[in-house]
């Protein structure tokens, strides 16, 4: 025969089961990032960018804008600047699809276009596998990048403090990067690093880029 519970035995008993109620059905869900949202046609973004190497000689301003355009006979978003070319993205993901030269000649499409795994949560890892276009010749190269989420931060740059994604990635050609996006407020790039080896077969190269200002279209 069991023996009957104290007072006190039960006393600890419901406490321990309220304490594990409170645990298990109040606790805070994990952060995540639905989605990249769009920012409306007409922004401006310029960022301060320094590189060398084979990511090119330059340490100034690029000032990118918004656009509407089409790829392929349909709707696509333009993102470009005068002193990097143009960047076309999927209206929807924002996904990338292919970039252009500053003359508008095509440089290099992708299949399926560069994006992240969305939604996004810390420490969530993938790798991707692309098929490379390069206009120029016609051929078609194999890529992958294995991707990781590495942390939600707080990031200060000139155009202001935003709470941003940290995402790294590393590719097929060793080519590494680290991005800090803020999907929530449409900004791609608020800062980002990229590393290029001399196995690289354009060679060495860094890069840097920070948000110098955003302004909306006027309304």
């Amino acid at each position: 025969m069991n023996p009957r519970p104290t007072t006190r035995s039960a006393a600890l008993s419901a406490l321990a089961g309220f304490t594990l109620l409170a645990v298990t059905g109040c606790a805070t869900p994990p952060p995540v990032a639905e989605r990249m949202e769009m920012s409306p046609m007409g922004t401006v973004t310029t960022y301060h960018r320094k590189s060398s190497g084979s990511l090119g000689t330059f340490d100034g301003q690029v000032v990118w804008t918004h656009a509407p355009a089409t790829w392929k006979g349909k709707p696509v978003i333009s993102f470009g600047a005068p002193q990097a070319g143009v960047a076309l993205h999927d209206p929807v993901s924002f996904g990338m699809l292919a970039t252009l030269h500053p003359d508008g000649k095509p440089a290099m499409s992708f299949d399926p276009p560069l994006d992240y795994a969305w939604p996004l949560t810390v420490g969530q890892t993938w790798s991707s596998q692309y098929t490379v276009t390069l206009h120029a010749s016609g051929a078609k190269v194999p890529l992958k990048r294995d991707f990781k989420v590495e942390a939600i931060e707080d990031v200060t740059v000139p155009a202001g403090t935003f709470k941003t994604w940290k995402i790294s990635w590393k590719d097929s050609t060793g080519e590494t990067e680290t991005r800090w996006i803020s999907p929530a407020q449409g900004i791609a790039t608020v800062k980002r690093h990229v590393e290029r080896p001399a196995t690289h077969a354009q060679g060495a190269g860094v890069l840097d880029a920070v948000l110098l200002s955003r302004v909306l279209p006027a309304r």
